[in-house]
């Protein structure tokens, strides 16, 4: 049985090595599939191949990437990638799809061969685009690759109810986000001088960073603090700027392999996740799975996963003040703050174990290819 892997529109290995995911992919999932599948095919939308980013000689024996000759506008790559590949694809007895914006490949495959597809629905992708003349045609691509997959995966109950209400119910999987538990583990839990908060994610306006700076600047007075945000974006020079100008001592150390996070997780008195808006974050299953007290915004995503005063603290995104107050009561109460994480790590560890998920995974990848081809 042979597995075809379609990441998201325009996607590839070397787009996750940019925000230092490549190695969670390798790692956490090539392998598993790997070893589940007789051959595993990825089919990119950029000029790479694997050995770039591993000397791994099984998966290097066993997965195959398959990248465009020429570099081509992604919508074209998709259309033209089922025809390019055929051979490859039509081996393939289920295609999984990273995310349902990387579905038309698979929407093709279906309709010219009748191979059947699984994808990801972890965001309300249509519903959070930008505003303008492309979103009819997402939120239209959106419904009808859900409508067709054999197989939707979910991280959330909130995100199921959505695509069951799109799609037949029985062919919605709940399979939330996970975390590498041995990975991941807590650090001795003893303050420095200086506490440590620690931010790790894309430096995006949705993000609400600013706003993070803020409360920083506002318990200066009280604790001696570094903020440390890891990731890359457009508002690194204002988010610097601002740090300064508040008198703020901040480190934006960039991107960070993934496989270098846990000692940076360990390092850090606190975790902040202060978005707008988020799916099923995995940088909170991280923060909790390594026993950090964790504060995120009172938003759907972060909701599914911390419990408010249990094993975390939730606070409203648009207040500095607030996050200043939940941020002062977990580097102040030591005793509150260690119980937090404890109790974090205790729920990730019980829920959130990646090779558990994975495995869940490919057990519904192996049952919709034993199906057969429409």
């Amino acid at each position: 049985m042979e597995l075809g892997l379609l990441p998201a529109l325009g996607g590839g290995i070397r787009e996750l090595q940019s925000s230092g995911q490549d190695s969670r992919l390798i790692d956490g999932y090539l392998s598993a599939y790997a070893a589940a599948f007789d051959r595993v095919w990825y089919f990119s939308y950029l000029s790479e191949s694997l050995g770039d980013y591993t000397d791994d000689a099984r998966l290097l024996s066993s997965v195959t990437l398959l990248a465009p000759r020429r570099s081509q506008p992604r919508l074209a790559r998709a259309l033209a990638l089922p025809l390019a590949h055929r051979a490859a694809l039509r081996r393939c007895g289920v295609v999984r799809v990273f995310q349902v914006t990387g579905v038309i490949p698979a929407l093709v495959a279906r309709a010219l061969w009748g191979i059947p597809y699984v994808t990801t629905y972890g965001f309300w992708y249509a519903r959070l685009s930008r505003p303008g003349p492309s979103r009819p045609a997402k939120r239209l691509l959106e419904r009808v690759g859900l409508r067709l997959a054999a197989g939707v995966i979910v991280p959330t109950e909130a995100l199921r109810a959505h695509v069951a209400s799109l799609t037949s119910p029985a062919r919605v999987y709940l399979i939330p986000n996970g975390v590498d538990t041995a990975r991941f583990t807590p650090g001795e839990g003893r303050p420095g001088p200086a506490r440590k908060i620690l931010y790790v994610g894309r430096l995006e306006p949705e993000k609400n960073l600013p706003t993070l700076v803020m409360a920083a600047a506002k318990l200066a007075a009280r604790f001696p603090l570094r903020l440390t945000l890891i990731g890359a974006g457009s508002l690194l020079p204002e988010l610097r700027a601002q740090a300064e100008a508040l008198g703020v001592v901040a480190e934006f150390p960039g991107v960070v392999d993934h496989r270098r996070l846990p000692e940076r997780y360990r390092e850090a008195d606190a975790f902040v996740l202060p978005s707008f808006t988020e799916g099923h974050p995995k940088v909170l299953l991280e923060a909790m799975a390594s026993g950090l007290p964790c504060v995120a915004s009172d938003c759907a995503g972060n909701r599914a996963l911390v419990r408010d005063g249990e094993s975390g603290l939730l606070f409203d995104a648009r207040s500095p003040d607030a996050l200043a107050a939940a941020l002062e009561r977990v580097l102040g109460e030591v005793s509150f703050a260690l119980a937090l994480g404890r109790r974090a790590r205790e729920a990730v560890a019980g829920e959130y174990d990646l090779g558990i998920l994975v495995a869940r995974e490919i057990q519904l990848l192996k049952q919709v290819a034993g199906a057969g081809r429409r």
